[in-house]
């Protein structure tokens, strides 16, 4: 059954010696008067967050890795070309099933709020409040990304109070997000023990918090918020790339240093698996998804990234394969972020902040690139801000491929050259006759939601 966007469903997890912090199985539905009475029902509240995001990370490349230029779509049909080919409308399936999966989860996490001074433990009390609000920002930053402005819900409400389903303006909306994330750095610790790798630490917090200010151009911000990451007293010690690019997305060598925070999945474990690893290959829905030859050829012949992120016969997405598991129940972790994410946008913040590139810029972006056995960049060669910033958008094109990253990108550059972006890759993948309006920059609010709102929510101008 679908979930409407408020739904309040909260899930009581078995506690059960495990492999993987999700193991823990969804039980019974709870009915909210009678449960969160103490530290451990608020505990089990939050695992619910997080079993949240594991719903909205298995379709988002539906929204996103479908939509950007890395890709070609050949013979999408539906919904899915539809999204490809920049023709969705307010009655396109994906589009209201990200927004449901997304605001389901944030009132999973206003849930734990609303009950946050049940718990006892005064340590546990501020990790799970850190934890519910880095999830619900992570959720709000995606759903302004994707729709704009949306309702602003930092309390659980009854699903008759229409004046609550109103669109708030998003720049209210990302101080909501700033505020909840610098409560996350705060109150988070630096690590989990390794049954509970998967929860939110201090620097997945202040990586979070940083993409966010850097969206907003606060690139002053953003560096204070990367600078413990990647710099001495972190590097190494608790982050670090890992020296194999195809390690950190293969399920035997999952949450390595490289992961600031990553959703996880589980295979053959009663619907803890993924099934985008699936939809990616030859059977898969996505099987018309492929890395473009643009896209492949943007990759140098040393560049190992290339054979780790498709295939080089039929463009299929290999990044995430779990041979093993059953159909659409694959055990791939799905990255959120990765160390290499906090190293370019470090470089990119420091880029926008001098007058012409250092050595803060090419360090970090030549660190990533070592990794991959790509070539160096040298200042000489790269000494003027607009290079260096294509180059880091470059770089983050190659590093992310099929990570969802790329839309988020495009859409966080200036809009003019995201539509010459987008317009020149339609050409380029045989479709000539399509241009991108600017407010397709942009999807529709689902007409379920708005039907359901008694008209409170209104729609994307244009929509319409």
């Amino acid at each position: 059954m679908r979930h409407k966007i408020l739904t309040a469903v909260v899930i009581v997890l078995s506690f059960t010696s495990c492999k993987k912090f999700l193991d823990e199985k969804p039980i019974s539905n709870l009915i909210e008067q009678t449960y969160y009475r103490n530290t451990e029902e608020v505990e089990t509240g939050v695992i619910a967050c997080y079993d949240g995001l594991q719903k909205v990370y298995d379709m988002e490349f539906k929204l996103t890795e479908i939509r950007a230029d890395n890709t070609s779509g050949v013979s999408l049909e539906g919904d899915w070309g539809a999204i490809k080919f920049f023709r969705d409308a307010p009655s396109n399936f994906f589009v209201l099933d990200y927004w449901q999966r997304a605001f389901n989860t944030i009132a999973r996490c206003n849930l734990v709020l609303k009950y946050i001074d049940n718990v006892t433990d005064p340590a546990k009390k501020k990790y799970f409040e850190g934890e519910a609000k880095f999830i619900r920002s992570l959720m709000y930053f995606n759903l302004i990304r994707l729709y704009g402005d949306v309702p602003l819900l930092t309390a659980s409400i009854k699903f008759d109070d229409f004046e609550k389903f109103k669109r708030i303006n998003k720049t209210e909306i990302y101080g909501q997000i700033k505020t909840d994330l610098l409560t996350s750095v705060d109150y988070c610790p630096p690590s989990w023990p390794t049954a509970q790798v998967a929860r939110v630490t201090k620097g997945a917090s202040q990586a979070l918090l940083a993409k966010v200010y850097l969206t907003l151009k606060e690139y002053d911000n953003a560096k204070i918020q990367l600078a413990p990451i990647v710099g001495a007293n972190f590097k190494g010690s608790t982050y670090q790339l890992n020296p194999s690019y195809s390690a950190i997305f293969s399920t035997a060598t999952e949450m390595s240093k490289e992961i600031l925070f990553a959703v996880r999945y589980k295979a053959s474990a009663n619907g803890e698996g993924n099934s985008f690893s699936y939809e990616y290959t030859n059977n898969g829905d996505a099987r018309n998804v492929k890395a473009s030859a643009a896209y492949q050829a943007l990759f140098e012949a040393s560049d190992i990234r290339k054979a780790t992120t498709f295939n080089a016969v039929n463009g299929l997405c290999t990044k995430f394969l779990d041979p093993t598991a059953p159909q659409r129940d694959a055990g791939n972790d799905f990255p959120v972020i990765r160390f290499a994410d906090a190293l370019l946008m470090y470089a990119e913040a420091s880029n926008e902040l001098a007058a012409t590139p250092t050595t803060d810029v090419l360090t970090p972006l030549n660190e990533v690139r070592a990794r991959a056995v790509a070539s160096q960049y040298i200042l000489v060669g790269l000494n003027t801000k607009e290079a260096a910033r294509a180059a880091i958008f470059k770089e983050r094109k190659l590093e992310f491929g099929f990570e969802n990253e790329r839309w988020y990108d495009l859409v966080r550059m200036d809009q003019a050259s995201t539509i010459t972006i987008l317009n020149a890759y339609l050409v380029n993948t045989g479709n000539p006759n399509i241009t991108v309006p600017a407010y397709r920059l942009i999807f529709p609010i689902p007409q379920t939601e708005i039907d359901l709102s008694k008209g409170n929510l209104k729609q994307n101008p244009q929509y319409n």
